[in-house]
């Protein structure tokens, strides 16, 4: 009989969101960085690893993944192209995704035994849904397959190896990070036509998780005759991480053993850091100031005034300015709406859009960035249709904006609660529940007053904002990530 060891490839079954920016690669579990795609399958009770090449193309209705893949220490490779048919439902800000399998093949060899996913052979299925909020977008899944490999053909078959997958997906996808964590149960049946008595059964669970982020940094410069001190710059780097556990039998020359093959490892490969230098703000006042770093990072930003002298971090900032900081510290694009053509009295005429406020013209230092908070929902207008933008903004109003960048008002609980300030009856009813969420997560102090109605300042602006930012690069990657795989 020829060696028949069966070959489970454990896979962890990841498709693409509608919405969200994932980039866990391919369908088939496994991560890579610019170059090489790894994932991991299993023969005789240990790991092999396969790494080759991952090739993506379609869109979002239909998506299509080839691989090629090898390992020579074992004599191994792996061809494998999948189709999945995607449908889209939105509603409400949510959209629903169900994938299903719509072409498949797949050929694995190792030293000289091939096993083969035949036609009709595989079924799987996917359900997620994604949550968008104004600029995070949430999603989670679900998903279940069965599989079956064979070793030979038609009356020649040898073996077949079943696998029944259970998996689910978390995920986010936010201006400062993204992330997206899967766990995936497998249940493995190996049934040797030849010899019963070698037939066996294993589990295993894989876990991978990819992550974006962007991060800060202030860099010196060595040199002392040179035109500025320093800048910051900005590095966006990727970090995939593969961790599987397996119990699997022990075998040994076609022969079950006493015992199991229990183990568990991991990997990780992460891309290239792309860096990007920021501008060198000629603010001077700032320097010494308690938010001094904050202050010049968003200046860095340009949500500050690039080439101002003097901010006046300790004067009130504007809601107009403040919707400035958040459009460019949160990439939000800045959109132009094309001129519109109507032909009145025998001629064409300039038709300009209509401002989204009443009280914010084209003219207005802060429009753009105006109408792009306004479109998003992120800012709302004061009296609407008034935004009022060069009013000064209240702390109340600055925490409520930062609660909806997040999303997670939800998370506010249900009737009667206190938020333990002693000046809590001086938080606006409309406030109260964004005041919870932005607390919860530490994004502003814990102190017994909490001042809701106090004009918020430059430096204080700075402070809150780049506090969001590192809870985005930090604090809420590490809940999708670590708090998942070291769970």
């Amino acid at each position: 009989m020829k060696k028949t060891i069966a070959i489970i490839a454990i896979i962890i079954l990841i498709a693409s969101q509608g919405a969200a920016a994932i980039n866990i690669p391919g369908y088939e579990g496994g991560i890579q960085d610019e170059f090489t795609y790894k994932e991991v399958v299993f023969v005789t009770g240990e790991p092999i690893l396969m790494e080759g090449t991952l090739k993506v193309s379609g869109d979002t209705t239909k998506e299509t993944y080839k691989y090629d893949l090898a390992n020579p220490s074992y004599k191994a490779s792996l061809s494998r192209t999948v189709t999945l048919k995607n449908l889209h439902q939105e509603k409400e800000g949510q959209i629903t995704t169900t994938k299903e399998i719509d072409k498949y093949t797949e050929t694995v060899t190792i030293d000289k035994t091939k096993y083969t996913v035949e036609k009709g052979n595989y079924v799987w299925n996917q359900g997620s849904v994604t949550h968008n909020t104004p600029l995070i977008g949430y999603y989670a899944g679900d998903y279940a397959a069965r599989k079956l490999y064979t070793i030979g053909k038609g009356k020649n078959v040898e073996a077949t190896v079943e696998v029944t997958t259970i998996g689910n997906l978390v995920g986010y996808d936010s201006p400062w990070s993204a992330t997206e964590t899967q766990i995936v149960d497998y249940s493995l049946t190996f049934d040797d036509k030849l010899e019963p008595k070698n037939s066996w059964e294993g589990t295993a669970t894989v876990e991978a998780s990819y992550n974006k982020t962007k991060d800060y940094s202030y860099a010196e410069n060595l040199p002392s005759q040179i035109s500025f001190n320093g800048g910051y710059r900005i590095t966006e780097k990727e970090e995939n991480v593969l961790k599987y556990k397996y119990d699997l039998p022990r075998i040994k020359n076609d022969s079950i053993l006493k015992g199991r093959n229990i183990g568990m490892d991991s990997f990780a490969l992460d891309t290239n850091p792309r860096i990007e230098r920021l501008n060198i703000p000629s603010v001077r006042d700032v320097l010494g100031h308690q938010y001094e770093g904050e202050l010049l990072l968003l200046a860095s930003m340009e949500g500050l005034p690039l080439n101002s002298i003097s901010i006046g971090p300790n004067s009130e900032i504007t809601r107009g300015d403040f919707a400035r900081i958040i459009a460019k510290t949160m990439d939000i694009p800045i959109e132009k709406e094309e001129v519109k053509k109507k032909t009145g009295s025998g001629r064409n005429k300039a038709e300009p859009p209509k401002p989204l406020f009443n009280d914010v013209s084209e003219n207005h230092r802060n429009f753009d960035y105006i109408e792009a908070v306004g479109k998003l929902g992120v800012m709302i207008g004061v009296e609407e249709p008034n935004f009022r933008p060069d009013d000064p903004l209240i702390r109340s109003e600055a925490y409520t904006i930062v609660s909806r960048i997040l999303g997670l008002k939800n998370q506010a609980p249900i009737g009667k609660y206190s938020l333990e300030y002693k000046d809590e009856a001086s938080i606006p009813d409309w406030a109260k529940d964004h005041i919870y969420v932005v607390k919860m997560l530490g994004l502003i102090e814990d102190t017994d007053y909490l001042y809701p109605n106090r004009y918020l300042t430059k430096g204080e602006a700075a402070s809150l904002i780049v506090n969001l930012i590192n809870y985005m690069q930090e604090n809420l990657r590490y809940d999708y990530m670590e708090g998942i795989l070291n769970n």
